[in-house]
C-alpha cells in the first residue's frame, strides 16, 4: 500500500539528527517554500502552523478597520469567518452557485459597498471557483478590494492555464491531517506582492524584524540588553522544521499522490452517473478538480437521510455532512451580526455529503465503490428514482 507519509523520512530524520538547534533547522521552511512558489509561480511565500493561521495573517495584512466587510461563500468551514472577525472585519455571505457549489460572482457583485475591502474566495472540496469572472467583478470597482484564495482544499488543481493559488493578492494553502499535502498541522501563504509578504511575515514571525542588520552583521549583538528585536505586534504562527520536511518530502512527489485522489473521484463518479437521483459538483471547461473530498449532492433530502442509514449499514466508510453554514453557528449568532439569506447554499447543504478520497489502497477503494454502487442502487430501488 502506498503511504504518502513515508516519502517524508529522510527529511524528518534529517532534522532529528540536528536535534532542533535553531541555527541547522531552517533549511526546510525555505526549501518548502522555494518548491511551492515554484510551482504555483508565485514569488513569494510565509510558512504558517496551520490554514487558519494563514488567512488570519493575510487579512491581518490589510489592517482592517472597524466596519470594514469581507466578502465569503457561504458553504465553507467555520475557520473563513473566525479569521474576519479576529482581524477585526466583518463577514458578509455571497450565496453559491447551483452546480460548482462554488462562490458566485454575481451574489459577490450584489453585495460589494464602500465598505467591501476583500474577498475570500474558497476552492470548495478541490474545485476552483471562477478566478475569472471574480476579477472582472474586481475590477470594475474603483476601491482597491483584494481578492484572497483559500485553497485549503486545493492543491494543484488549474483554471484556464493556471494554478490556484496564482490569481489572487494572497493566497492560501493548508497541511492539515486531512489534506493532500499533510504534516498533521500546517499551512502556506502565497503571494506577489512584496509589501503583503513583508507584513506577513512579520505578522506570522512575532513581529521580528526582517531585516535587521544589526544582527546579521554581527550575531553577538543579541547579547545586548538593548537589542531591539521586535517591529510590529505579531503571533507566534510559525511551521516547525519538522513540520516542513515532512510537506517537503511529499510535494516532491505530489504528483503521484495526487495521482491516487483523482483516480477516486474518477471512479466515484462513474458510479453516481448511473443514478439520476444524485450527482456532484459541475467542473467547468478549463478546469480541474483536485478531489480534496467528493461531494454527493441529493436531489431530495429523504434521499440523504436513507443514504446515511443504508451506507453505514453496508459498511462504508466514515464521511461528513456537508458543514453548517458558518452564519447558522452558535458562534455566529452570538455575535449578533446581521442575519444572511443564502437560498442555494441553504438548500444545496442539506443535501449534500463530503466522501473520502484518500484511499492509497486499491483494494479499499474496490470495496467502498461497490458499497456506494451497492447503496444507491438500494434508494432507487425503494423511491423507483428513476
Amino acid at each position: 500500500m502506498f503511504n504518502p507519509a513515508k516519502l517524508s523520512s529522510k527529511y524528518i530524520n534529517k532534522v532529528l539528527s540536528n536535534g532542533f538547534r535553531t541555527s541547522s533547522n531552517k533549511s526546510f521552511n525555505i526549501a518548502l517554500i522555494n518548491e511551492f512558489c515554484k510551482k504555483i509561480n508565485v514569488k513569494y511565500g510565509v510558512t504558517l502552523s496551520s490554514g487558519t493561521s494563514a488567512l488570519h495573517v493575510a487579512l491581518l495584512a490589510l489592517n482592517l478597520k472597524k466596519n470594514d466587510e469581507v466578502i465569503m461563500p457561504s458553504i465553507t468551514m467555520s475557520a473563513v469567518a473566525y479569521a474576519i472577525i479576529l482581524a477585526g472585519g466583518k463577514p458578509i455571505f455571497a450565496d453559491v452557485e447551483k452546480d460548482t457549489l462554488n462562490i458566485d460572482p454575481k451574489s459577490v457583485e450584489s453585495k460589494i459597498n464602500k465598505k467591501t475591502k476583500a474577498i475570500i474566495s474558497v476552492a470548495l472540496f478541490g474545485l476552483p471557483p471562477n478566478y475569472t469572472e471574480l476579477k472582472k467583478v474586481i475590477s470594475k470597482n474603483k476601491n482597491k478590494i483584494f481578492l484572497i484564495e483559500d485553497n485549503a482544499e486545493c492543491v494543484f488543481a488549474m483554471h484556464n492555464g493556471k494554478y490556484a493559488g496564482s490569481f489572487g493578492d494572497m493566497s492560501t494553502f493548508s497541511f492539515q491531517s486531512s489534506k493532500t499535502l499533510t504534516c498533521g498541522e500546517g499551512g502556506i501563504l502565497l503571494t506577489n506582492n512584496k509589501k503583503l509578504y513583508l507584513t506577513c511575515k512579520m505578522k506570522s514571525n512575532l513581529g521580528y524584524y526582517i531585516n535587521n542588520h544589526n544582527y546579521k552583521k554581527n550575531r553577538l549583538n543579541l547579547q545586548r540588553t538593548n537589542f531591539r528585536r521586535h517591529e510590529i505586534l505579531g503571533f507566534n504562527y510559525r511551521l516547525s522544521e519538522l513540520g516542513a520536511a515532512a510537506v517537503y518530502g511529499q510535494i516532491k512527489k505530489s504528483t503521484k499522490i495526487i495521482r491516487y485522489r483523482l483516480q477516486v473521484g474518477k471512479n466515484f463518479k462513474k458510479i453516481i452517473n448511473n443514478y439520476a437521483f444524485v450527482t456532484t459538483q459541475k467542473i467547468p471547461k478549463r478546469t480541474n478538480h483536485s478531489y480534496w473530498a467528493f461531494p454527493l449532492i441529493f436531489k431530495k433530502k429523504n434521499y440523504y437521510e436513507l443514504f446515511t442509514k443504508l451506507f453505514n449499514k453496508n459498511g462504508g466508510d466514515f464521511y461528513y455532512g456537508c458543514w453548517m453554514l458558518p452564519y447558522k453557528e452558535k458562534f455566529y449568532k452570538d455575535l449578533k451580526f446581521y442575519k444572511p439569506k443564502c437560498k442555494n447554499a441553504e438548500s444545496i447543504q442539506e443535501r449534500t455529503i463530503q466522501l473520502k478520497t484518500n484511499y492509497y489502497n486499491h483494494r479499499e477503494l474496490k470495496k467502498q465503490i461497490k458499497i456506494l454502487d451497492k447503496t444507491l442502487k438500494q434508494i432507487e430501488t425503494k423511491y423507483n428514482a428513476r
